[in-house]
């Protein structure tokens, strides 16, 4: 009698694993034709950037709205900054409200790289690998696929966890080439076919709509000048130019194996918008946009413009730099 009671619980169990495996594969694949069925959404949820001083987050809150208009906001906590990436008829846009400043982006944004945050994103690498790698439980299916951190980056991967009940990604893990995790990104909510008005797409209104509410921040803002304190073993300062008062300009020029170049300008707001035209991907580094091309990256912080340059670096290894600029100390 027990050993028939054991029998039907373990064909129970099979066939409760089989239901919920089949449950699974239907999620991954319906997921592409789900999001291409979608009028809009609005996403939010935690960034988690590792750098070598540490694990960054931020908040980001997506939305979108069907054919092509996207509005990432980069949600700084702690500093009290918010940063946009904009996309409409217009193109690919940069709103830096703090201070009134803008970056025209000439990019295919959102289709060249992996972006965990956007759901068309997720989508497109997963019809466009051919060998994922699947995994089934009773509530997530979790798939690992190709990614490419940036446009040109070296082929990388990531892994999407879906929630079996809602079709919706939990989570993703982006990978650099070695496998180290570079990115997490962690859905909170994701509210499917909500009424978004074309305005909330406008870089002018949206720049005015915030101007206000930063008269007051930006007041508060320490700017320095820093210097990194990551960077490549045996390079050194060659040679370093400061000038200005109020708006401060440096330069630092470093020699070594992979020679750079540092500039950090001070920025302060101003009555009309400011608009700087730049080639390149986007890539969110712990709560800062930075715009990235061939051997240039751009992004700012309370009110600081850092760009690092360099023939020989590799990208990501100037992200790293990058985020010791923001958390360096003044010289």
């Amino acid at each position: 009698m027990k050993k028939k009671i054991l029998i039907i619980c373990m064909t129970f169990i099979m066939l409760f694993s089989l239901a919920s495996c089949k449950r699974g594969e239907r999620v991954v694949k319906d997921f592409p034709t789900a999001v291409s069925s979608l009028e809009s959404y609005k996403v939010t949820g935690k960034l988690y950037s590792m750098f070598p001083s540490g694990t960054k987050e931020c908040l980001i809150t997506v939305y979108y709205k069907n054919p092509d208009y996207y509005r990432v906001e980069v949600d700084n906590s702690v500093l009290s900054d918010k940063q946009i990436v904009l996309k409409n008829s217009d193109g690919v846009q940069i709103l830096i409200p703090s201070v009134n400043k803008t970056f025209k982006v000439k990019s295919s944004w959102p289709l060249n790289s992996s972006y965990p945050y956007l759901l068309q994103s997720l989508s497109k690498d997963l019809l466009s690998d051919e060998n994922p790698i699947t995994v089934h439980e009773e509530e997530t299916s979790s798939v690992e696929i190709k990614a490419k951190v940036f446009e040109d980056a070296a082929p990388s991967t990531q892994k999407i966890v879906f929630d079996n009940k809602t079709g919706y990604p939990k989570e993703v893990f982006v990978y650099d080439e070695n496998h180290n995790l570079v990115t997490r990104f962690v859905y909170e909510k994701i509210e499917v076919d909500v009424d978004l008005d074309d305005e909330m797409f406008n870089a002018e209104k949206v720049l005015t709509s915030m101007n206000e509410y930063y008269q007051d921040i930006v007041e508060t803002y320490v700017r320095a000048i820093t210097y990194p304190t990551y960077y490549p073993v045996g390079a050194s300062l060659k040679e370093e130019s400061i000038k200005g008062s109020l708006i401060k300009t440096a330069i630092m020029t470093y020699s070594g194996e992979n020679s750079f170049t540092i500039i950090e300008q001070y920025l302060m707001p101003q009555s009309t918008v400011t608009t700087s035209y730049v080639d390149g991907d986007i890539y969110i580094m712990g709560g800062t946009i930075a715009v990235i091309n061939s051997h240039t990256i751009i992004f700012g912080e309370q009110g600081v413009e850092y760009t690092i340059a360099s023939s020989s670096l590799d990208k990501l290894e100037m992200i790293k730099m990058g985020d010791s600029l923001l958390v360096g100390s003044e010289k």
